[in-house]
């Protein structure tokens, strides 16, 4: 029997129960008997080294293909699979533990405590005490998320082998009370990728020049900031086991960029604390990291650095959103990532680290200052298992305190959260993508109802279909963390000094990123309601056969997938400029209204069916309308730009039509032949135009547009093409265009002007092409963008947006609103016959700001416009 469950509304059978119960999908090996050594094969019988070898890196598929024989040779294993990557491979996860526990009905056991317990408000004490003292800590531990980070992939092998095999007190002692589950490679694709291109060119000019493209398809180094969006492939079959499968109480997740020159950076870490933290998650995260260091210093691996760099504030990254779900996540980082030796001369070193510390001199967390000398990769790769080592040995040790620690935490999620309820009305005009804001709170294992019938709360009544989020329950600080604004501290290097540098972004609130309206209501909503396990599409409704045009709403983002495809299928397309009358009521300007044809009508039911959307009829035709055409966009790729690739994701989402555009193109000129609209990615003038510097690479990799393509970019516009600029990326018109923008934070510096990632209220223009579509107000995700001044007089310059002149910030940490107040944020001006469209911030942020993705997709139908 197949234990089913549903995810992203797709059934399909859980691989970890198909394994628990008896139908293996990897393992073949025989119950009963222990594991002996001598019978299971050691890693370098089958990569043909021993791993982490100097000049040597195992692809994915030949640590994948070890693990399948350490699986057939030890019944201490489990290997299973959890999905397939981005690029199609089967992505494993190998669960060890003793032979008696990974009898299936004992494994299953053990994997449901733990779920029972960090899911535990439910619970009374004494079965919790009950179910902690009979249950197997879990532990996690996975590499090579950051693939150009070689040695945490190349030490699975090894580390996998020692765990199976090792029959000393301490390694016996782990196998009977954890469960370990061990992730081989939490990016497989870019594992295999920089493999290979290490090897192809060692022992050449760029042996150790590094990957020079994104090594995740999409994301590149930014595939760990997914996770609390899980658009990646990746993240999404790692999530399934972290957050839903197995809950793990600690979890080990492995990197290799030590602040330099410590040789592994550790926990604690620094402030700030997200408030939204459970405590013990806090404790725990430092008890695991002084065991680490402890082990190490008893292993004569000096070079342990603590407090520096890492703090607790940002969620979305491996080892940070497990905080949020009341697990310890404990993030290292080792030094040296190459397989290459090297020699490290101290007179190269910094006297000290960002915060004042001495590099050289001992000191409370960094007692043993590494003296420099020659560093190998199997010494990275020691460090790696030592930590991973102190952590499973924790574990083990306090088995029962961890398991009963993770109750505790569901216990008080359930009593602080209770009398709060969070509504998402479903008369919302994008309800489509307040749904997908619900699907994403489901991947964080966060309980959703959605009401069978219309309530009242005071004065407003909510339709039925309304969603309910109750404060109450077990993951109450993901809750907090993804539905409220974040407060982050003013924290000054020194007094009127600029501010002390987040690890990541400081405001990232999910439900303003992605424009879904939420109420919170300080009481607990009694309504008829059913809980969710993965939300449907919203009915689709088409409201009858209209004698001129079906039109879709410009409100709702998938407008534009229903629009790409009827374009793509030769349906005739156009958009209104003015308010649409249709038989249920009147909509905006920039409604699509899509002329009826012979088979028009069952294209257009697919797609509302398909999409969740309420298409009108409009029987006759509007006065002001512009026909559309699908725009040949393409997209910029100059270089390994992770704005690039989140921005691919989404055009591939919604389904426009694009084609990438490489620096060798733009120099070669004739644009406009090719291309109606050209997308230039977040990145600065001088990378643009510069690009890598000749000798870095191999010659494809290395130039930019230089000014001969930025001339050809000038004369598409002039010839009637359209430029969109994201972020940084307007810095190319305004400085080599000549339009009469100014961008008014050039030059500021970072004491009077400081928006290190945060979310901003803005102020739109929705009679402006480019804002079609939107509310009067709406929320923006910014990280240090520009502003504009438009020039006194400038002709043919309107502005779609611009930052309020007070109450400017939403969630995160903004100085200098006095600096931006009032500014543009989203310009076009006209040169020649077309266009540019500068977007003052990521409208498209890491394909989480949901809320903004109109701003970038009406600005690239403009070149489609007729």
């Amino acid at each position: 029997m197949l234990v089913n469950r549903r995810l992203s509304g797709i059934a399909m059978p859980t691989a970890i129960a198909v394994a628990l119960l008896g139908t293996p999908l990897l393992s073949t090996a025989t119950a009963g008997g222990a594991t002996a050594a001598a019978k299971v094969p050691k890693p370098q019988s089958v990569l043909g080294w021993v791993p982490c070898a100097d000049y040597k890196l195992a692809t994915y598929e030949q640590i994948a293909d070890y693990y399948r024989k350490l699986d057939q040779a030890s019944n201490r294993m489990k290997l299973v699979e959890i999905g397939k990557t981005s690029e199609g491979r089967p992505q494993l996860m190998a669960i060890v533990s003793s032979e008696e526990n990974l009898r299936a009905e004992n494994l299953e056991r053990y994997r449901q405590t733990s779920v029972r317990l960090s899911q535990g408000d439910g619970l009374s004490e004494s079965v919790a005490r009950g179910l902690s003292q009979s249950g197997k800590a879990v532990a996690w531990v996975d590499f090579g998320i950051h693939s150009t980070e070689v040695a945490g992939h190349q030490t699975a092998p090894q580390f996998a082998y020692d765990l199976v095999t090792s029959e000393t007190p301490e390694a016996r002692a782990i196998r009977d009370n954890v469960v370990t589950l061990l992730v081989p490679n939490t990016n497989p694709d870019g594992g295999t990728r920089v493999a290979e291109w290490y090897r192809q060119n060692l022992g050449g000019p760029y042996q150790d020049a590094g990957y020079p493209e994104l090594y995740q398809k999409y994301a590149g180094h930014d595939n760990n900031r997914d996770w609390y969006m899980f658009n990646l492939q990746e993240t999404q079959n790692v999530g399934k086991q972290l957050f839903h499968e197995w809950l793990p109480q600690v979890m080990h997740n492995v990197h290799q960029t030590a602040v330099f020159p410590a040789r592994i950076s550790i926990p604690p870490f620094e402030d700030p604390l997200n408030p939204n933290i459970h405590p013990q998650v806090v404790r725990g995260v430092n008890l695991v990291g002084d065991a680490m260091g402890q082990r190490l210093e008893r292993e004569d691996k000096g070079g342990a650095l603590a407090r520096q760099s890492y703090d607790i504030w940002w969620n979305g990254g491996a080892r940070t959103a497990p905080y949020y779900h009341n697990q310890v996540g404990i993030l290292t980082e080792t030094a040296h990532a190459s397989a290459t030796p090297r020699v490290y001369d101290p007179k190269d070193f910094p006297a000290t680290f960002a915060d004042g510390t001495s590099t050289s001199k001992p000191s409370v967390f960094y007692p043993s200052p590494w003296q420099g000398g020659e560093w190998h990769l199997s010494q990275s790769c020691d460090y790696i298992k030592t930590a991973s080592w102190a952590m499973l040995r924790l574990a083990s040790d306090d088995r029962e305190g961890w398991l009963y620690g993770a109750y505790q935490m569901a216990r008080d999620g359930a009593r602080d959260g209770a009398g709060t309820t969070y509504v998402i009305p479903a008369d919302q005009a994008d309800f489509p993508t307040a749904t997908k804001l619900v699907d994403k709170l489901r991947w964080n294992n966060i309980r959703v109802e959605q009401a069978l019938a219309s309530f009242k709360v005071g004065s407003r009544t909510y339709p039925a279909g309304s969603y309910l989020v109750r404060e109450a329950q077990p993951y109450r600080a993901a809750v907090l963390d993804l539905l409220n604004p974040q407060v982050y501290p003013d924290r000054r290097l020194y007094p009127g000094g600029p501010l002390e540098p987040p690890y990541d972004i400081t405001g990232y609130t999910l439900s303003f990123q992605m424009g879904v309206t939420v109420d919170k209501l300080d009481r607990n909503i009694r309504v008829s309601a059913t809980e969710v396990g993965w939300p449907k599409v919203p009915t689709g409704v088409v409201a009858g056969a209209p004698k001129h045009a079906y039109a879709l709403d410009p409100r709702v983002n998938d407008s534009a997938t229903a629009v790409n495809a009827l374009l793509a299928a030769g349906e005739s397309v156009s958009r209104s400029t003015g308010e649409v009358t249709t038989r249920t009521g009147k909509l905006p300007a920039g409604t699509f209204l899509v002329k009826a044809g012979r088979d028009t009508g069952d294209r257009v039911t697919a797609l509302a069916t398909e999409l969740g959307l309420s298409v009108a009829a409009v029987d006759a035709k509007p006065a002001g309308t512009k026909a559309l055409a699908a725009p040949r966009i393409g997209l910029y790729d100059g270089f390994n730009n992770y704005d690039e690739g989140w921005t691919r994701l989404i055009l591939d989402q919604f389904r426009f039509g694009y084609a990438k555009l490489t620096n060798a193109q733009v120099r070669a000129g004739d644009l406009r032949a090719r291309y109606d609209t050209i997308v230039l990615p977040d990145a600065t003038y001088n990378s643009m135009r510069n690009g890598r510097a000749a000798g870095s690479l191999p010659d494809a990799y290395t130039g930019g547009m230089t000014d001969a393509g930025i001339a050809n970019l000038k004369a598409f516009v002039e010839a009637g093409g359209t430029v969109v600029t994201l972020n940084r990326a307007a810095q190319l018109p305004i400085q080599a265009f000549g339009v009469p923008v100014k961008d008014v934070t050039a030059g500021v510096e970072e004491t009077e002007l400081n928006i290190p990632g945060s979310v901003l209220n803005l102020n739109v223009d929705n009679t402006d092409p480019v804002a079609a579509g939107f509310a009067p107000t709406a929320s923006a995700f910014v990280a240090d963008g520009p502003a504009f001044e438009v020039t006194e007089g400038a002709k043919g310059v309107t502005v779609a947006a611009s930052w309020p002149t007070d109450n400017l910030l939403k969630s995160g940490f903004l100085l200098g609103e006095d600096v931006i107040g009032g500014k543009g944020a989203v310009v076009t001006a006209k040169v020649g016959q077309g266009q540019v469209v500068m977007l003052g911030f990521k409208p498209q942020h890491r394909a989480q700001s949901h809320g903004t993705y109109k701003l970038l997709f009406n600005a690239m139908y403009l070149g489609g416009q007729r």
